[in-house]
């Protein structure tokens, strides 16, 4: 989990999806032309306020200033940044969120204002930690005279780009690690160029209707295909591989960027022709440019600085974090745990407070107090078919007496059958398909497949986590289970159908292979009873209490995975076989179970040793996971499965997490060398518990700043508005 850059999720850039939006309701805005949007309609100069504040970067109010004369950090907000931040943000509030135009524009004017004074504030930093103001006039007028044609033009009417560029590579370095974020802002734009321009054109595209059935939709993993924050492609070279596709171009010199499914150049060429009429129907863009390269016309420098300074801002913030991120020893943080759990024992006391706190447990909301029998489970089930259950509601509907209903679901549950269900995974048009070829050796063998195409899902996901991030709990080794085959553009599937005996088989035999752990179990013999209400003995006879229901007697079998290790410190830690283990679950839980409140779960459903709100025999059977049995031989606890039938099918009750004593310390406590550093446990709780810390403070550091800063400087000496200037975007709603 790479918490770092958690900030770089918020830069707000100008254009996104939005920019598609001059054919869909921005017509309204009404200008003078391309003169109106060049008004100023306010300025930003941080040096005056911060000449006066004498904080550590008074010293620095005279080079900020000389930057802003002579070095290109701007000072200036147009019209045209107003209104092409409306298009990108403010027009949502309008249109889905009720806001007038008055109260979005000027939302929109102070986040541009504070934006400008927090990006110059960030620059007094970097000149306080050794960049030079000097260095970098020298740098912009350097890199611009080497430019050539439209592109010096273009950095001339917008020096902050270098400017941006040179405190962004601490002090205009070269090398990829001073490069980085730089590169990733330009990147970032690049790729919501490249999301604009992909949305129009699949409106053009007329996409070949599928005439086959991929069945229902099937939930997937949280996370999948989501980019890593920092990542951006690079060449041999070091440069970034990847450009905006406009059509005008050629789609083999873009890099990394993939066309939209059905692209031509035609339809890419079409789009971008939109995409730039909406730009020249707001004058944001001249008549008279060369638009043959989307890189060098004014917009683009214009979202350039604008994206670099907030990247300045971002990295700001960072290096900032890093500092206080020191200050988290481990006597700190190990008194942060104590604080917690000294607060937790008293508040959970209660059973009702313990289980609605661990209703809401997650990776950076941690229950330290522990409550004995409780615990967490996965749940898949085997559902009956449709004609089963229409078999079922038959018999419930004869007068049958309840043991006589219970037998009969008992013999229609013997033909259930469990099937793959990720058919819908499968798509001929690239943005809806998550199936691909698997590699020899690469895969759980079981021989199901054998001699035909075996498929796995996620590849992204699962297999290139240098550019995208890894999926938690999931094995990602086990293949589609049954025939795939495809004509043209339709898949067939022969689903292999599996009654509950071998279901069972095959989830034992993938969870050993993916944990490399002894994984066993067996029927249990009060599945079998002849009746399913309580029996007693008295004076050597059965006696059959025809008042209470014994639901152990619907608990068909149950095994455990032979862990080494169930402590809870290391549910996340991914070497551990208790993580392994329940990842080969929870992705035969996507697999087969049609039960989808369980799919993307912390930990699964929570389970009270008391009453619960879940079915009878269902809760029988979870608790009996959780807490085991020593009348059955069922130890219980992580690792724990049990299976059990309902109105609704089979269940496969996974315990995923148990706690086993009253009090605290459920973690083992708080160990600062398994949290940073060499001896770091990735995953383990020390370091989960170590990481959230971080990233609170991280959190509160930077609205400490941002709200100093802005309280300080955000003033007359430091901000003019020209509200005459844009008083025609105010009473739009009148």
């Amino acid at each position: 989990m790479n918490k770092k850059h958690t900030l770089k999720k918020t830069a707000a850039l100008f254009l996104g999806i939005a920019l598609t939006v001059g054919g869909a309701g921005c017509n309204f805005i009404v200008t003078d032309g391309q003169k109106d949007l060049e008004q100023v309609v306010a300025t930003v100069n941080i040096s005056e306020s911060l000449k006066n504040t004498n904080d550590d970067y008074s010293a620095f109010a005279a080079d900020v200033n000389t930057l802003i004369e002579k070095g290109g950090l701007a000072t200036d907000i147009s019209k045209r940044d107003l209104i092409a931040y409306f298009m990108s943000a403010g027009y949502t509030y309008v249109q889905s969120y009720g806001y007038t135009y008055e109260d979005t524009f000027n939302m929109l004017m102070d986040s541009l204002v504070d934006r400008k004074l927090m990006t110059q504030y960030a620059v007094a930093y970097y000149l306080k930690k050794g960049l030079s103001a000097e260095d970098c006039i020298n740098y912009v007028n350097a890199e611009t005279e080497k430019a050539e044609g439209v592109e010096k033009d273009l950095l001339k009417a917008h020096p902050e780009v270098l400017t941006m560029k040179y405190f962004l590579t601490n002090g205009g370095k070269t090398a990829k690690e001073d490069m980085d974020d730089y590169n990733l802002a330009v990147y970032s734009l690049m790729k919501s160029l490249n999301s604009s321009l992909d949305s129009m054109e699949s409106s053009y595209i007329v996409a070949e209707e599928e005439e086959h059935d991929h069945g229902e939709a099937r939930t997937t993993p949280t996370g999948v295909g989501t980019e890593l924050e920092d990542y951006y492609p690079v060449d041999e070279q070091g440069n970034i591989d990847y450009a905006v596709y406009t059509g005008r171009n050629p789609l083999d010199l873009c890099g990394a960027y993939e066309k939209v499914e059905g692209s031509t150049t035609a339809s890419r060429k079409k789009a971008y022709n939109a995409f730039l009429v909406n730009l020249q129907s707001y004058n944001l863009i001249g008549k008279s440019e060369n638009t043959a390269d989307i890189t060098k016309i004014d917009y683009y420098y214009a979202e350039l600085a604008s994206s670099l300074g907030q990247a300045l801002i971002n990295k700001y913030f960072d290096d900032l974090q890093e500092e206080a991120i020191k200050s988290l020893t481990g006597e700190y943080v190990t008194a942060k745990y104590n604080e917690i759990l000294e607060a937790q024992t008293a508040s959970y006391a209660s059973v009702s407070a313990f289980e609605n706190a661990i209703g809401s447990v997650s990776d950076d909301s941690f229950v330290l107090y522990g409550a004995k029998d409780f615990g967490f489970v996965y749940n898949i089930l085997i559902p009956f078919s449709t004609s089963q259950s229409q078999e079922y509601s038959a018999v419930k509907k004869k007068g049958l007496t309840q043991d006589e209903i219970y037998a009969a679901r008992k013999t229609i549950l013997e033909n259930v059958q469990a099937k793959d269900l990720r058919d819908s995974w499968f798509s001929e048009h690239d943005h809806a398909n998550y199936a691909y070829e698997a590699e020899e050796g690469n895969y759980y063998q079981n021989g199901l497949n054998k001699g035909d195409k075996v498929y796995l899902f996620f590849e992204d996901s699962v297999k290139n986590t240098n550019q995208y991030e890894a999926l938690t709990q999931y094995a990602g080794q086990y293949p589609y289970n049954g025939v795939v085959t495809k004509d043209g553009h339709d898949y067939d599937f022969a689903p292999n159908k599996m009654g509950i005996d071998a279901f069972i088989d095959e989830m034992e035999g993938y969870i050993a292979s993916v944990s490399g752990r002894t994984v066993k179990g067996e029927e249990l013999d009060a599945y079998n009873a002849s009746t399913y209400y309580v029996e007693t003995e008295e004076n050597g006879e059965t006696v059959v209490d025809y008042n209470r229901v014994d639901y152990s007697k619907f608990a068909y079998y149950a095994g455990k995975v032979d862990l080494a290790d169930t402590s809870s410190a290391n549910f996340f830690n991914k070497e551990s076989d208790q993580y392994k283990a329940l990842s080969a679950v929870n992705e035969l839980m996507f697999a087969y179970s049609t039960d989808t409140g369980c799919l993307n779960t912390y930990m699964g459903y929570t389970v009270s040793p008391y009453t619960t709100s879940y079915v009878k025999e269902f809760e029988y059977a979870a608790q009996l996971a959780i807490m085991g049995d020593e009348t059955l031989g069922i130890d219980g606890g992580v690792g724990t499965y049990v299976v059990c039938a309902t109105d609704y099918g089979w269940h496969i009750i996974y315990c995923s997490f148990a706690y086993g004593e009253n009090g605290g310390e459920v973690y083992g406590g708080y160990n600062h060398a398994q949290a940073v550093g060499e001896t770091k446990v990735e995953g383990s709780f020390s370091n989960m518990f170590y990481e959230s810390l971080k990233t609170t403070t991280a959190t509160t550091l930077t609205n400490e700043i941002q709200n100093n800063v802005l309280n300080k400087h955000n003033n007359d000496d430091s901000v003019t508005l020209f509200k005459a200037r844009y008083k025609d975007l105010l009473t739009m709603d009148e």
